[in-house]
C-alpha cells in the first residue's frame, strides 16, 4: 500500500501576534544588578521589559505595548494612610450610631464622608484614574 502525497502545502494559520512573537524569542543574560537597572528604566518610561527592549532595539515598543503611568509610591502611601484613618473614624462612628447615636451630629457624619471622598479622590489622582460618576 502506498501513501498518496499531498500536493497542497499545509495550511498555515496566521495566529495571534502573541503566538507569532513566541517563535522569535531572544535570551539575554544579565547580572542581577543589570536586570534591576533595566527593569528600573523600563518602569520609568512605563513599559514592560519586552516592550522596553523592543523600543531600544527597533525604535518602537510594538503595536500593542501599553504605557503605564509611573506611580508616586510615597504619595500613594500617604493617601492610603489618610484613607485608613478616615475608615477607622467611620468605623467608630458606626459603632456609636448602632449603640443609639448619642453625641454624634449630622455635621460630623457629613465631614467624615467628605474626608473619605477626598482621600479616595487623592488615590484615584495618584493612579491617574478619573472618578467614574
Amino acid at each position: 500500500m502506498t501513501a498518496v502525497a499531498n500536493s497542497q502545502p499545509p495550511h498555515r494559520r496566521s495566529g495571534s501576534e502573541m503566538r507569532r512573537r513566541k517563535t522569535g524569542a531572544v535570551l539575554v543574560r544579565l547580572l542581577p544588578e543589570e536586570r534591576a537597572a533595566v527593569e528600573e528604566k523600563a518602569h520609568e518610561v512605563g513599559l514592560s521589559l519586552a516592550s522596553f527592549f523592543r523600543a531600544c532595539g527597533l525604535g518602537t515598543p510594538g503595536p500593542r505595548a501599553r504605557r503605564s503611568p509611573p506611580i508616586n509610591a510615597e504619595a500613594l502611601g500617604r493617601a492610603t494612610a489618610a484613607l485608613n484613618k478616615v475608615g477607622s473614624n467611620l468605623n467608630q462612628m458606626a459603632h456609636v450610631l448602632n449603640a443609639g447615636g448619642a453625641g454624634l451630629t449630622t455635621q460630623e457624619c457629613l465631614a467624615a464622608l467628605a474626608e473619605t471622598r477626598a482621600a479616595a479622590a487623592a488615590i484615584r489622582d495618584i493612579v491617574r484614574r478619573r472618578d467614574r460618576t
